[in-house]
This record gives C-alpha cells, structure tokens and sequence, in this order.
C-alpha cells in the first residue's frame, strides 16, 4: 500500500524514531508547497530544500513526473549530500506505475548508493547530526545502517529489473561492511535466483543466527535446503541448531554490554493522575520504557512489552513502566485503552533527556541499587523481546544473589 510518509517511516525505523515529533504530512497542502518551492527555486535555504524532501515522495505517489521532474532539479543543488541519498534513495519503494517515472526514480536510488559510498556521506551525516550529541561511535553506527539500507534498496531495484549480477555485486560489497538479518536475506534470494544454492543457504543461516526469532529467515533456509535435496528431519535440525547457536551469541553479546550508571532522580504523572518517584521503585529491578503514540517501532514494540509486563507483573521483585514522550498529552490515554495495555504510563515531562535518550523506543533496565545496567535501543522485527528482557532480569536476579 502506498503511504505519503513512507520515507519518513523507512527512517524512522532504521533511526528509532530519533528526533522526530510526529507526522509531518498532517496538514500539507501539496499545491501550495509546490507552488513554494517554484517560486524561490533560486534561493538556496533550508527551508527551500525541507520543502524538496517533504514533497518528492507525494510527486512520487501521485504519479506526476513533471512535478518530479522540477522539485528534483531544485534539490539537487542541496549540499547535504546524506539528507539527499536518504530522501532519494527510498522513494522507489512508493512504487510509481509510471514507466517514465519509475525509471527516474530508479535512476535516483542509483545516484543515492553512489553518494552513500562517498567521502562527503559520512562528513554531511556529521553536520547534520552536530546539534544531537552522537559520539563517534554512535555516529558510524547510524551513518553504516543508512548507507547499508541504500544500497540494500538499490540492489533490490536492480534485482527486480534482472540485472541479478549487479545486485550481487552491491551485495558483495555492502556486507563487507553491514550486515543485518534482512539484507542477508535479500542478498541470500539474489544468489538462489542465480542458482547459487549453497551460497544462498549460508546466507539464510548467517540471516538467522543474527535474529533467532525471523520466521522468513526459517522460511528461506527450508526453501533452499529442499531445492539442495535435504530432508525435513535434516531442514529443522538445521534451523534449530542455527537458532540455538544465534541464542547464545545474542544472549552473550547482550550481557556483555553491562552499564554502570545511576539512574535519574524524578517524580512523574500517571494519565489516570497517579505519580511515581524513583524513591518509589527502589528494591525492585526496574524496566523503564520510552515510548511515543506516533512512533512506528514503539508500536511493535509495545505489545511485547505488555506480555512482559503480565508475565512479572506479580513477582514482587520487577516493576514495568512506560513513559511517554509525546509532546500532546492527550494522546496517549485513549491510545493505551484502544490497546488494552495494562502495564502503568506516565508522562515524560523532559525524563527522556535526563535518561540521554536520543531515539524512541529506547529501554533501561535498573537494578535495586538504583543503576541502570542495560540499554535496548530500537525494536527490530521478528525479535525475541521478551526473551531478551528475561536475559537481562535474571541476569541482574542472579547478580543480586551471589
């Protein structure tokens, strides 16, 4: 289905929702922006070139070449060249059914994987991220997983027109220095249509072991494996041993990652008025959930959240909470009763930048003491929440013990 914020959505998971507030399409008028934007073509600000992004995807969904056409030629004198690989390098997934159009835009995400592997990609990301505090190392990891999902996207594009050898080409170099379990698979779909089956196999495994829990990445390995004459019994030995080695990396990876902060002193509002203080939640271990009503990821997230909540919610020992960031109050009660959500929410009321949150959904999880040992950022698609949030509850359990 086609969505006007499906560019914003795309960034927004792959961000975690990091510095957004909301939709920005509410209210937009498309002919008067457009209008806007012709009027000043020749001035070069920021607001010319916001304008540009905000109304590409619609010339896109609207099926409007020529309106395309010139917004393109406006913003391509933008010098930041990672916000124009971003907002380029998706607008092919609106899926124009216009030929000329949708060889633009395919012409478009080419020029975006170009820029994602230049040298002025991670320099324009580093100004554009100047005002969000990014450390070095946060500012390689977000600027690798764009430049990885513009060249995944690419590759797909490339694939869908059978230039199946160019895919494999991107592929070859985009895992070299990204992987995640969906690019995997894409990368494991292009080598089984050039009838590279083992290889294709080792991909889906790879894909799996990243994300124990991804049913298509089960799915590729029992289709592959069957074109390679294994059996079943042979297909779910294989698939269980793969998810029990992923298991185990995760689970040592994630532990590893071991905190030693004091967690913030507050008192916050409940929506049904009531209030909590972290004086309060002292002697429990404590999951803290940032969260926002317009956030993608938060809204996969959450559920899962809830079966946590109900699986500890009497054991005396774990308190759950969510906190709203939402910027509009009044959202967030009626969008936890439309979801029947059962664990307590609160409001943030600036809670989000004592804690150093820098994108939404972002978890901690306290011990007794106070300190918060783990940090979960994002929500990822096909993975096993709860049961990492009952590696981290057990491991500090276990802590407390010794």
């Amino acid at each position: 289905m086609k969505h006007v914020s499906l560019i914003l959505i795309t960034l927004i998971v792959l961000s975690g929702c990091a510095g957004l507030t909301g939709d920005r399409t509410e209210g937009f008028d498309y002919q008067k922006r457009l209008s806007f934007i012709m009027k000043h073509r020749d001035r070069e600000d920021a607001e010319l070139y916001a304008a540009c992004e905000e109304i590409l995807p619609l010339t896109v969904e609207k099926e409007r070449p020529g309106d395309y056409r010139e917004v393109l030629e406006v913003y391509r004198q933008y010098d930041n060249i990672f916000s124009k690989a971003l907002t380029l390098g998706f607008l092919s997934e609106i899926g124009p059914e216009d030929p000329v159009l949708r060889d633009s835009v395919f012409s478009a995400a080419g020029q975006a994987h170009a820029w994602a592997h230049s040298e002025g990609f991670t320099a324009s990301a580093r100004r554009h991220y100047r005002d969000r505090d990014l450390d070095e190392t946060e500012l390689y990891e977000r600027v690798n997983a764009y430049r990885a999902a513009i060249s995944d996207n690419y590759a797909q594009l490339l694939a869908g027109r059978s230039r199946l050898t160019d895919a494999f080409r991107v592929y070859e170099s985009l895992i070299k220095i990204h992987k995640d379990t969906d690019i995997l698979l894409n990368y494991a779909e292009v080598l089984k249509r050039l009838n590279r089956y083992e290889a294709s196999l080792l991909a889906s495994i790879d894909a799996l072991q990243m994300n124990p829990g991804s049913e298509p990445a089960k799915e590729q390995i029992n289709d592959t494996a069957s074109l390679l004459g294994y059996s079943k019994a042979e297909i779910r030995t294989m698939i269980d041993e793969t998810v029990f080695v992923g298991r185990n990396i995760m689970r040592q990876d994630l532990l590893a990652d071991e905190l030693n902060l004091p967690m913030p002193e507050f008192e916050l509002e409940g929506i049904d008025s009531g209030r909590v203080s972290s004086e309060d939640l002292r002697g429990r271990i404590l999951i803290v959930s940032f969260f926002a009503t317009w956030c993608p990821p938060c809204k996969e997230e959450l559920p899962h959240l809830n079966d946590l909540y109900m699986k500890y919610r009497n054991d005396g020992e774990v308190e759950i909470i969510a906190v709203s960031t939402d910027r509009d109050r009044y959202l967030v009660p009626p969008f936890i009763r439309e979801h029947g959500y059962q664990f307590p929410v609160y409001y943030a009321d600036g809670l989000n930048d004592a804690f150093g949150v820098k994108g939404i959904p972002t978890l901690f999880v306290i011990d007794k003491h106070g300190i918060i040992r783990y940090k979960k950022i994002g929500y990822r698609k096909d993975e096993e929440f709860e049961k990492i949030m009952t590696w981290y509850i057990d491991e500090i359990k276990a802590a407390e013990d010794v």
